[in-house]
């Protein structure tokens, strides 16, 4: 698998149900983690399902990262 390039992102969310309120997080990993827990904290899942889910999401985060995030190699665009 290729590595994600790089986790140490701050990254700042909204939310369409609570207007105005604004979340911050210093990592995507921590907004993932935060969004994880909160189907737990909801009832809407158990922490087993929370746990397949999120190994599921890495790897469909992966294969996309390695078969769409990355320029083809082409023969016809590598000449001159």
């Amino acid at each position: 698998m290729f590595p994600v390039p790089t986790d140490d992102l701050r990254l700042d969310v909204t939310s369409e149900v609570l207007p105005g309120v604004e979340r911050h997080f210093a990592s995507f990993s921590a907004a993932e983690r935060e969004a994880s827990l909160s189907r737990i904290f909801a009832g809407v899942h158990f922490s087993i399902d929370e746990q397949a889910g999120e190994t599921l999401g890495h790897r469909v985060a992966h294969f996309v990262i390695e078969q769409s995030l990355y320029p083809e190699k082409h023969e016809e665009r590598m000449a001159p």
